[in-house]
């Protein structure tokens, strides 16, 4: 049964594309998804945006969610937003969404009765998948997303970066990283677990995120990249950051291993993300190519070099 006495705020924040309008129409299909939701709505609705856009976000999206409020926040990275809108918001639980992923009707029901079956965890991640319009988008689906996914409902290592709801007592113990990326989420599932928190994956919790094909790809790998390298730099109790510490060299080593951690994804996780038997000669060979294509950010971290030219913020 749906534990509805939970407080739930749901915090909508553009992660991608930010201003562009692209993203305004991105975010009216979330926002329509939201407002067509199954069960008890979330207690508080807040669409969090940085100050520099007030003004410009479009009349019609202001009024499609009745309660919704809007908070202009003096920041410009997606973290920043965050971890500002997590301080702003009342809610108990905090469900804290990109703007470009479409939940389900079901979403705000399914969260409530895992929230109540499993009422000690920390952190809830959705499963993400994309919209599967051709082969290689759902490929490219399962070896982005299927990193978290244990294959069914239960404990995991990680958070999903676009997805996910937090207690807000221990999300505030534990922000997310600012000033190293929009993809150094690591260092806060890491925290969450050194606190002996339990972090829960819910198949049934579903997004569809978009997908823009190669260059979105591209911009995703290298920004992975990057935060693989920088955030062992700045954290020496992640996992490998030993490895990575010692400098450039580790870089095949790496690859190496991310290869091998995306090809066990594939063999656990490709009927759920609808990729055939088929299918995964080219799911296996695909994941040596995007890991190659992380190798830039890896390098311009050990630079001391920022991500230049992405559309993550």
């Amino acid at each position: 049964m749906a534990n509805n006495s939970v407080s739930l705020s749901v915090i909508v924040v553009s992660d991608y594309a930010a201003g562009e309008e692209k993203s305004w129409e991105d975010l009216r299909r979330a926002l329509r998804a939201w407002k067509d939701q199954e069960g008890t709505p979330a207690d508080e609705f807040i669409l969090v945006e940085s100050s520099r856009f007030k003004g410009q976000i479009p009349s019609d999206v202001l009024g499609m969610i009745p309660n919704m409020a809007i908070l202009y926040l003096d920041a410009e990275s997606s973290y920043e937003l965050k971890n500002l809108a997590v301080e702003a918001a009342n809610g108990e639980w905090l469900a804290i969404v990109d703007a470009d992923c479409i939940p389900q009707r079901s979403w705000l029901r399914v969260l409530r009765a895992a929230i109540a079956e499993y009422p000690d965890v920390a952190a809830v991640s959705a499963k993400t998948l994309y919209p599967g319009r051709s082969r290689l988008e759902r490929i490219l689906g399962l070896l982005s997303r299927s990193y978290l996914d244990p294959g069914r409902r239960g404990p995991t290592r990680f958070i999903s970066g676009n997805a996910a709801c937090f207690r807000r007592e221990v999300y505030r113990r534990h922000p997310l990283p600012v000033g190293i990326g929009a993809f150094a989420s690591r260092i806060q599932s890491e925290a969450f677990l050194r606190d002996h928190a339990t972090l829960l994956f819910d198949p049934g919790l579903v997004v569809v995120h978009d997908f823009e094909g190669w260059p979105m790809e591209r911009d995703i790998r290298r920004n992975h990249g990057y935060s693989t390298v920088i955030t062992r730099l700045r954290d020496h109790r992640l996992p490998y950051a030993g490895l990575v510490r010692t400098g450039v060299i580790a870089i095949p080593f790496i690859v190496a291993g991310k290869t091998l951690d995306s090809i066990r994804d594939c063999l656990r996780c490709f009927r759920h993300y609808n990729v055939k038997v088929y299918e995964l000669p080219l799911a296996l060979a695909l994941t040596v190519v995007t890991h190659v294509l992380e190798i830039p950010g890896m390098l311009a971290a050990y630079r001391g070099q920022t991500i230049g030219g992405t559309a993550y913020r």
